[in-house]
C-alpha cells in the first residue's frame, strides 16, 4: 500500500510516453510499471498525461505586482525609468502577496518548483512554505562599487540562506542571488562565490541578457561578462546564469567546460527586445539548458508551457531548421534539466526521484486528435489544462482547485494593492 498512486496514466518516462502506474511514499516516487498497485489516494489517471514537475528555473515572482506597468520599453530603460523606481516602493508585505500570486499561476499551469531572486526574500519564502510548492530562493544582490554596502549586501544573503535553506522539509533550497556583472563588482562577485562554495552553495545571476551590457562591462574591464566571470573564478557546476543571449562560440565551451547551467527566458528575452540566445548550439555543446519566465513585468505569465513552445519555435527560425530542437528535448528542459542546475533530485518519474508530479487533462478541443502526447503538450497546450498536481508527495492541487491557499483572497488583496502603484501608468480608472 502506497500513500498515493496514479493509476493508468500516460507517462513521460525516459523521453517517450507509456502508459504506466506510479507509487508515492512520503515525498519520493517508489515505483513505475504496469503492475496492479494501491494507494491511501489514488487518483485515477485514464484521461490523463502525466508529466514531471515543471521547473521555472528564473522569476521575480513578487513581480506579479508590476504585471503591465511598464511596457514596450527596452531593458535598461524598462529598468531604470520604470521598475527599479516602483521597487523603492515595495514593502514586505506587498512582496508576500505578490509571490502567492505568482505562485497561485504557476500551480495552476503546472509548475512544482521554482527559482526566484528578488528582495524581501523572508516573505518569498513564507508564501513558499504555506502554498506547498517547491522553491530556490535568493535575496538579490548588487553593491554597484560601494564597499558598505557589499558588506551589507553579503550579510543579508548570507542571513537568509542560514535562516531559510532546507525549509519546510527542504522544500526551500536557499542560494546567493548576485544581480549582475553591471551592478556588481568583480571583486564583490569573487567574495560571494568563495562564500558560497564554503556553505557548498549555489549561486544565480543574470549574464549577458543585451548587447548594452556586454559592451558596458567590456568598457570598464576590458572583457565580455563571461570572460569576467571566469578570470575571477565565478563559474562551476554549482553557478546558475539567466538569459546569455550574447555569446560567442569561445564563451560557449567556457560554459560547458565549468559545467555552468543556463536557464533560457524567451518570452521575456523577446519582449524586451534583448535578443534570442543560441540554445541549440549550446544544447548541442551539452550544456544544461533549463527554462524560466522571467518576472511577470517583462513576460507577463508565469505559465511555463508558453516558454516551452516558444523556445522550441525560436531555435526553429533562428537556425532555418524544423527540427532544430526535438519536442522531447525542449520538455526536458523545463522539467529535469531545471532541477538538475539546482542539484535537486527531482524532474523525472523514476523510482527513488521527488514526487513532483502533474497530471494533464488530454479531452481538450486543443488536445485533440492526440497522435503523440509529446507534440500535443509542447505544442498545443495553454497550461490551463493541468488537473493534478503532486509536491513533495502531496497532492496540491486537485481538479484544477488549488487545496493549500485561498485564490479569492489573494486575488482580491493584489487588486487592492495596485493604487499604491498606480502613478505613472497611463490608465487610470
Amino acid at each position: 500500500m502506497y500513500d498515493l498512486v496514479i493509476r493508468d496514466g500516460i507517462c513521460f518516462i525516459d523521453g517517450k510516453f507509456v502508459h504506466a502506474n506510479v507509487g508515492v511514499e512520503g515525498n519520493v516516487i517508489t515505483y513505475v510499471g504496469k503492475g496492479d498497485v494501491h494507494g491511501s489516494v489514488e487518483i485515477d489517471a485514464k484521461e490523463k498525461i502525466v508529466i514531471p514537475g515543471i521547473f521555472n528555473a528564473h522569476t521575480h515572482l513578487a513581480m506579479t505586482l508590476f504585471r503591465g506597468y511598464a511596457e514596450d520599453l527596452p531593458l535598461k530603460d524598462w529598468l531604470e525609468k520604470k521598475i527599479w523606481k516602483v521597487e523603492r516602493m515595495l514593502e514586505p508585505e506587498d512582496v508576500y502577496w505578490g509571490s502567492l500570486l505568482g505562485i497561485l499561476e504557476m500551480l495552476k499551469t503546472g509548475t512544482t518548483a521554482f527559482s526566484d531572486l528578488y528582495i524581501h526574500m523572508d516573505e518569498v519564502a513564507k508564501a513558499v512554505g504555506e502554498t506547498g510548492i517547491r522553491a530556490v530562493l535568493s535575496y538579490g544582490m548588487a553593491d554597484r562599487g560601494d564597499e558598505e554596502k557589499a558588506k551589507r549586501e553579503l550579510e543579508i544573503g548570507l542571513k537568509f540562506i542560514k535562516n531559510w535553506n532546507n525549509a519546510f522539509n527542504g522544500r526551500i533550497k536557499a542560494i546567493f542571488g548576485p544581480h549582475a556583472p553591471y551592478t556588481c563588482t568583480p571583486e564583490f562577485l569573487r567574495k560571494v562565490k568563495e562564500v558560497s562554495n564554503d556553505l557548498n552553495t549555489y549561486v544565480h545571476i543574470h549574464v549577458a541578457e543585451t548587447k548594452w551590457e556586454v559592451e558596458h562591462v567590456k568598457s570598464i574591464y576590458g572583457k565580455t561578462p563571461i570572460r569576467l566571470l571566469d578570470e575571477i573564478g565565478f563559474l562551476d557546476e554549482r553557478t546558475v546564469i539567466a538569459h546569455v543571449i550574447w555569446l560567442d562560440d569561445e564563451e560557449m565551451k567556457i560554459l560547458k567546460e565549468r559545467n555552468v547551467s543556463v536557464v533560457h527566458c524567451p518570452i521575456s528575452n523577446l519582449k524586451l527586445a534583448s535578443g534570442i540566445a543560441r540554445v541549440k548550439d549550446l544544447h548541442d555543446l551539452g550544456v544544461n539548458v533549463c527554462l524560466g519566465t522571467d518576472g511577470a513585468s517583462s513576460n507577463n505569465t508565469y505559465n511555463m508551457f508558453e516558454e516551452i513552445k516558444m523556445t522550441s519555435l525560436l531555435q526553429k527560425v533562428i537556425t532555418g531548421r524544423a527540427d532544430a530542437l526535438k519536442a522531447s528535448e525542449v520538455l526536458k528542459m523545463a522539467t529535469e534539466n531545471g532541477y538538475k542546475a539546482y542539484g535537486i533530485k527531482g524532474g523525472r518519474i523514476e523510482k527513488g526521484y521527488l514526487a513532483d508530479i502533474v497530471l494533464v487533462d488530454k479531452r481538450r478541443h486543443n488536445y485533440t486528435p492526440i497522435y503523440d502526447p509529446l507534440h500535443s503538450l509542447v505544442y498545443a497546450s495553454y497550461g490551463c489544462e493541468v488537473t493534478h498536481v503532486i509536491i513533495d508527495g502531496d497532492l496540491i492541487v486537485e481538479d484544477g482547485i488549488i487545496l493549500t491557499i485561498d485564490e479569492d483572497k489573494i486575488l482580491d488583496k493584489i487588486e487592492s494593492l495596485k493604487e499604491k502603484f498606480q502613478t505613472g501608468t497611463n490608465f487610470v480608472p
